[in-house]
């Protein structure tokens, strides 16, 4: 596990988010557990043997670790602690091209009104309008919002940092959740224990939202930053601004988001076909 643990040394200070770290971490941990040899001369069958154990997975959940394993083995190389990368010859998966999944209009307006707690209510409408990451939004301080002008300074993936916005429903939801709360924790969300909220725990409360709201799709925050940016998207909004707005660091990402319904075609057409 040395040189495991140097790797996540030296990601850390990259900046890594911490969510990665631990994803590495276990990853890492369970091919160290399955090789009979140290990691750091495992060759390619060894890591194709290994990786074979795991071949019925998703095809998303087999890239991640794939991708994973190149990464220690690259490093490994720059550190020139081995000479030859034993991933080198191992292929990532070919991933479908999916569409990113939002909900539209009737579909929020239910969750909306299943979500009863003034903290429930803070967080989906300050997902779903500014479209930040949930690990971006489980690490808000409240003295991190700027309220008068509705701006948030984030830290994003890669500690990039970046300006984002939320509606003034938003707003509203945050003031009138941040008056229930009676403790000196600075986080902007915390549980009924004072701490702060976790993703999961998030994740699991939207979940549950979404599934009494009769929403067939699971519901995700995930899915909420895809709503904010396919809205965006449909009221006119450049590719460059969702980009912005996202924090994406390739156009690319962002552009899967201007794929759109047959209704939104039809009104664009009337809106522009004609002299």
């Amino acid at each position: 596990m040395k040189y495991i643990n140097e790797f996540l040394t030296a990601r850390r200070l990259d900046g890594l988010a911490n969510s990665t770290l631990i994803q590495y971490r276990m990853e890492l941990t369970n091919l160290s557990n399955h090789l009979n040899k140290p990691t750091i001369i495992a060759d390619t069958n060894d890591l194709r043997q290994y990786l074979s154990n795991y071949q019925y997975q998703a095809i998303n959940t087999m890239c991640r670790r794939i991708s994973t394993l190149k990464a220690l083995y690259t490093w490994l190389v720059d550190e020139e602690y081995i000479e030859k990368n034993p991933m080198r010859k191992i292929k990532t998966p070919k991933q479908p091209a999916l569409l990113p999944k939002a909900l539209n209009k009737n579909d929020f307006d239910k969750i909306r009104y299943f979500s009863k707690t003034n903290r429930n209510q803070a967080i989906l409408e300050l997902l779903v309008s500014s479209g930040m990451r949930i690990s971006e939004l489980v690490n808000l301080d409240i003295n991190d919002l700027d309220m008068c002008n509705r701006m948030i300074k984030i830290m994003g993936k890669g500690s990039k940092e970046r300006i984002i916005h939320f509606s003034a429903i938003a707003k509203f939801c945050i003031v009138g959740y941040l008056t229930t709360r009676k403790d000196n924790n600075p986080a902007l969300f915390i549980g009924k224990y004072g701490n702060r909220l976790s993703d999961r725990c998030i994740q699991q409360q939207i979940k549950l939202i979404g599934k009494k709201a009769g929403i067939h799709e699971k519901v995700t925050p995930h899915m909420l930053r895809h709503t904010c940016a396919t809205n965006l998207y449909k009221n006119g909004a450049d590719i460059g601004f969702i980009q912005e707005i996202l924090g994406h660091s390739r156009p690319d990402t962002t552009k899967r988001y201007a794929v759109l319904d047959e209704d939104t075609k039809t009104k664009m057409y009337d809106k522009y076909a004609y002299m």
